[in-house]
């Protein structure tokens, strides 16, 4: 026991009442919606990328808040006050799964006390079913770092995902609000076709990509990887979620020098001193890729976060960058 203060168990207890208390004191306390907002659907999603899709999609039916700023480490967003009254209030919630939101959703869903939202309710929307995800693991352990029972998680940074998304999106929108129906597929038919032009063009910028050699610091680009048959050397982390050893950087370092020109791929979040040194141990370019919208300056929507991110790749391999 902890005679002299207060155990970790306390502690969260003591802010989860907190945080309770303050979402009931600003319930009370803020005046009812406009009148001419008091009909949207009030949609919180997990990631930017999916209050883009939501808008698109929704349009001014829907009024959409994102738990994310869009520089965060996914595996390690911070539970906050607002997010449990942005909770509280919602008629949906959208979240991407395969376990990406595990660290910090389940608990605020279990005291934001709002039925609508609870998995298997019309207001709860996973857009990861359906999907086919990469590195599902044979066996879970710990001992092998931050691994997801379900599979690879960033299924936000595949050039395919965003029709998936929208798909999954529109169907929930659909069940929560069906009296739109007609409204919202109109919508995501429009999208669709913007898809369209989307992927053709990434598709022509990366006609000439197979085979190039890359380095990830996190699993967060293999989707990206797959797409376009590029090959990863290695990763930073010594393993998923664990910063890399001395031990395993000269290991990487032997491999990439093996491997001749290699690309790194790197998020806001993980672009450290350790990429760098790496980097100049072995001539590599470093190239810094968002891993959600909002976080790099023109990434508002998930269409323009793939641009950019088919744009700096295509300047790293030395290729034509896409024609919008």
């Amino acid at each position: 026991m902890n005679k002299g203060g207060t155990s970790s168990v306390d502690s969260t207890r003591r802010w989860l009442f907190q945080t309770a208390v303050l979402a009931l004191l600003v319930a009370l306390a803020t005046p009812a919606r406009a009148a001419a907002a008091s009909d949207r659907l009030r949609v919180v999603t997990t990631l930017h990328d999916l209050a883009d899709i939501t808008r698109r999609i929704g349009g001014d039916r829907v009024d959409v808040t994102s738990l994310t700023k869009g520089r965060e480490n996914l595996h390690h967003v911070v539970a906050r006050p607002s997010h449990l009254v942005a909770l509280s209030r919602a008629d949906m919630l959208v979240q991407i799964g395969l376990s990406l939101e595990m660290g910090f959703l389940p608990g605020l869903l279990e005291n934001a006390n709002n039925a609508k939202i609870r998995p298997g309710m019309p207001g709860f929307v996973n857009v990861s079913v359906g999907w086919d995800p990469l590195n599902v693991p044979t066996v879970v352990s710990r001992k092998d770092g931050d691994i997801h029972p379900d599979g690879n998680p960033h299924v936000n940074l595949d050039p395919r995902g965003g029709r998936h998304m929208a798909a999954r999106i529109l169907a929930g929108l659909i069940a929560v609000d069906p009296a739109s129906k007609s409204a919202y597929e109109a919508r995501a038919a429009e999208y669709g076709q913007e898809l369209d032009r989307a992927e053709a063009r990434w598709d022509a910028a990366a006609k000439s990509w197979s085979g190039r050699k890359i380095v990830v610091y996190h699993m967060e680009y293999d989707y990206l990887a797959r797409r376009y048959a590029l090959e990863i050397v290695g990763t930073v982390e010594s393993k998923p979620g664990i910063p890399p050893t001395p031990g395993h950087v000269a290991r990487l370092v032997e491999k990439m020098r093996a491997a001749g020109t290699v690309v790194v791929l790197t998020a806001p979040w993980s672009n450290s001193g350790e990429v760098e040194r790496i980097a100049e141990a072995t001539s590599a370019q470093v190239v810094e890729l968002p891993n959600q919208c909002g976080g790099i300056a023109g990434t508002d929507s998930w269409i323009a976060m793939l641009d950019l991110v088919h744009d700096r790749l295509a300047r790293a391999f030395g290729t034509a960058a896409p024609k919008r």
